[in-house]
């Protein structure tokens, strides 16, 4: 019947998922290593992060969105009643 055969691949999928390679390397070291090997790799995470941020930070920014941020602030001027802050 098919209902074991998707018991069995629901199985197999959990199974697979536990034992990933990129677990294995970890797993299999000393706590000391385990933990460094973690720190090292969201050090690293953190450092492609912080440089994907800084280059879209550097981005100029677009005129069509300078442009409606003009056309807001203008609109909130024209606004009768507006608080003066």
């Amino acid at each position: 019947m098919r209902m074991g055969r998707e018991t069995g691949g629901a199985e197999r999928q959990r199974s697979a998922h536990r034992h990933m390679p990129w677990d294995n390397a970890v797993s299999e070291e000393k706590p000391n290593e385990k933990s460094r090997a973690i720190r090292a790799r969201q050090r690293a995470i953190g450092r492609e992060l912080r440089r994907m941020y800084d280059d879209v930070a550097q981005e100029p920014v677009p005129d069509d969105f300078l442009d409606l941020l003009r056309r807001i602030d203008d609109a909130e001027d024209a606004r009768p009643g507006k608080k003066v802050s």
